[in-house]
């Protein structure tokens, strides 16, 4: 029986990466902590300067370099942020699946309680929300990461810090050509493997329901608050993935060449991928509501609770079947006659079997 569960178990899993494509970061309403990026017009107006600047604009600050990345944290959170440069290496060869290495030299990221200590050193009229856990800005090749004390908030700064690397070597490759939002966010969550049960559900619900996004209303969507933001991020991680998995990784990276050079971004995605962005959604979308929300409703909470529950089940009923044959057995041993030859030597004049 215990044979049988693990094979289910491993059914289970076989059955999530169907499910979830991706191949190989809130409060209120939001279900994730998130990241988010501001463009040129923001730096601007948030900093009203140019992007060169002395590294770091905080006092006080500890520095470690690792794998072409310079670190700047809190010695409060110094535990915490040691833990996040050990993944620097990882988070750096995720991102080089489609973007060459270079991209990675030199960026400078701040590991901090609050984001917005940043743009106070600054004297910055601009302040991050309060559900980020990132914040890139791409100009200045400047990451943000928010840290918590250990054990407390659902933030994951290893994986922040993947996804928004991400966003900067995509920026200096593409330097001021630009591409959509969505294209962003889910070439990040692509590259760095960034998918959970919370997107999984999100996109599951909506799908269902027949309320996904467009790309119009997807980008749209970053600017705003709640679940619709979790739902932006989901549809960019798996409409980029399943681009990737249909087409190859190579025409993904032909699309971003495209447009380093130059080529507007719907042009260069018909030349990568035969089709429009607008024309390749709706087929992604056509195969989600056809059969992939089904398999993704699997990994909803309740269809989570669901399915673990019947293995509980089944679980419970092997034990109990095996302790009824137990004691089934221990009783039918009580009435057999037990020979003396079997008994070791000191027990055989004791109680029953004395002379």
């Amino acid at each position: 029986m215990k044979y049988i569960i693990n094979v289910m178990l491993m059914l289970l899993i076989a059955i999530s990466a169907i499910a979830m494509p991706l191949e190989a970061s809130a409060q209120g309403t939001q279900t994730e902590s998130l990241s988010l990026h501001i463009n040129d017009a923001q730096v601007e107006d948030w900093l009203g300067r140019e992007s060169r600047l002395q590294h770091p604009v905080m006092d006080g600050l500890e520095k470690r370099d690792a794998s072409t990345l310079h670190f700047y944290f809190s010695r409060e959170y110094g535990q915490r942020a040691e833990a996040v440069i050990a993944t620097a290496q990882k988070a750096r060869e995720k991102n080089l699946r489609f973007l060459p290495p270079e991209t990675l030299d030199d960026v400078n990221i701040y590991l901090i309680g609050n984001i917005n200590m940043y743009f106070d050193a600054l004297d910055s009229r601009g302040r991050a929300p309060n559900w980020a856990a990132g914040l890139t800005i791409l100009r200045d090749g400047v990451i943000l990461i928010r840290l918590a004390p250990n054990g407390t908030a659902k933030i994951e700064p290893e994986m922040t810090l993947a996804h928004e690397l991400n966003h900067v070597a995509l920026r200096r490759f593409a330097q001021n050509n630009e591409f959509p939002h969505w294209f962003y966010e889910g070439l990040a969550m692509t590259a760095t493997d960034d998918w959970n049960i919370n997107r999984a559900e999100s996109l599951a619900k909506a799908a269902m329901a027949g309320q996904l996004l467009d790309l119009k209303g997807i980008d749209e969507a970053f600017g705003k608050v709640g679940t619709i933001v979790d739902l932006a991020y989901a549809e960019s991680a798996h409409f980029v993935s399943w681009l990737a998995k249909e087409h190859g990784d190579d025409a993904v990276k032909k699309l971003i060449s495209d447009v380093a050079t130059g080529t507007p971004f719907d042009k260069a995605f018909a030349g990568a991928f035969g089709r429009s962005p607008d024309a390749a959604f709706a087929l992604w979308h056509q195969n989600m509501s056809r059969g992939e929300n089904l398999l993704a409703s699997i990994f909803s909470h309740d269809g989570l609770f669901f399915m673990i529950s019947v293995f509980a089940a089944f679980g419970l009923m092997a034990a109990l079947w095996r302790k009824s044959t137990i004691r089934k057995a221990r009783m039918n041993a009580m009435n057999q006659d037990i020979s003396e030859n079997v008994l070791p030597s000191n027990l055989r004049s004791f109680g029953p079997f004395r002379s």
